[in-house]
């Protein structure tokens, strides 16, 4: 199981390192949708201005995080919105071309349950005082 792990958190590292360089250098998304509103809210996304860059430095922080294994429960946190936006876009717009989606979705979910004790403190009820 450790080998799993290590693995899935390697590839999800690199994967995340590889999208985030990618990017930057292609300057957005590459993809285009043949559904409508999907590929409105893709544009939309890109002439904000700021949402590539900054989406690209999460990607590429967050995939170092998972290579080098530090500050990866925080990592983990901050990536797990990205990856249920990913999966809520396709589900709801592009169904049928979100298996990359769904995939990294997954392997998220593994590693944040895999890192279950690290979140406990965080899960935690506290008495009001």
């Amino acid at each position: 199981m450790n080998k799993l792990y290590t693995i899935v958190r390697f590839l999800l590292g690199f994967m995340m390192i590889g999208s985030g360089i990618f990017m930057f250098v292609a300057g957005g998304f590459t993809t285009e949708y043949e559904n409508e509103t999907a590929q409105l809210y893709m544009n939309a996304m890109e002439e904000t201005g700021f949402f590539i860059p900054m989406l690209a430095i999460v990607k590429i922080i967050c995939g170092l995080s998972f290579v080098t294994k530090r500050f990866m429960p925080l990592a983990l946190l901050i990536f797990m919105s990205l990856a249920v936006n990913m999966v809520v876009f396709h589900i709801f717009l592009e169904p049928f071309t979100g298996f990359p989606a769904y995939f990294i979705f997954i392997m998220t979910v593994f590693l944040m349950v895999r890192n279950f004790p690290d979140y406990r403190n965080l899960l935690q009820a506290k008495a009001i005082v």
